[in-house]
């Protein structure tokens, strides 16, 4: 992502805890896999649609070294007086710039405080900044969490004929957004795209 693209969220989630949303660095290597290999193994399966203990170093360089088509945001917490990656979520806009591919995990002690509407949210409002109309990610229809999670978001859901496990959740966002816009979060801070 661009520089001006590279704005940082902060909010307080249920219950009070503060957390930054931002864009992944290159330094963030090393912090993005320890987060992954603390995962809970049916976490790790259901955000990558199979068994994974890490990123390939191909992938963790894609996550970590951003560009104009792609949004990796990680979420850290103060835990113990370090910061902690909580949460990570990523999109990809396709090469037509209408949809863009989106998909959030959070570490299984933060889930129910709201952080996964705020990477959702952090994703949509990165996506229209670059131009997509659409936002899909593909869905275990184990994972009913995230289904939840994608229906209170104002995700429709269909199944995917090449894969009965999955469903996908799909959301336009051509028209303009209800409630807080991009522009607002923008302006105090919370969004991650101009």
């Amino acid at each position: 992502m661009s520089g001006e693209q590279r704005r940082i969220a902060v909010a307080r989630l249920r219950g009070g805890m503060r957390v930054t949303v931002r864009p992944a660095c290159p330094q963030d290597a090393g912090r993005v896999q320890d987060y992954l290999r603390g995962l809970a193994p049916s976490t790790r399966y259901d955000r990558f649609l199979g068994p994974l203990n890490e990123l390939s170093p191909a992938e963790l360089k894609r996550v970590t070294h951003g560009d104009d088509r792609h949004m990796s945001l990680i979420a850290e917490a103060k835990v113990g007086g370090a910061r902690t990656v909580i949460g990570e979520a990523r999109g990809a806009v396709a090469p037509d710039g209408l949809t863009a591919e989106v998909a959030v995990s959070v570490a299984d002690p933060w889930r129910g405080r709201g952080l996964g509407a705020l990477l959702l949210q952090q994703l949509e409002c990165g996506a229209r900044g670059l131009g997509a109309h659409t936002l899909v990610g593909d869905v275990l229809r184990s994972n009913a969490a995230m289904k939840r999670l994608a229906r209170k978001a104002g995700f429709d859901m269909t199944g995917v004929p090449a894969d009965a496990r999955l469903v996908r959740i799909v959301k336009d966002i051509s028209a303009p957004p209800i409630g807080l816009p991009c522009a607002q979060l923008a302006a105090a801070g919370l969004s991650i795209a101009a």
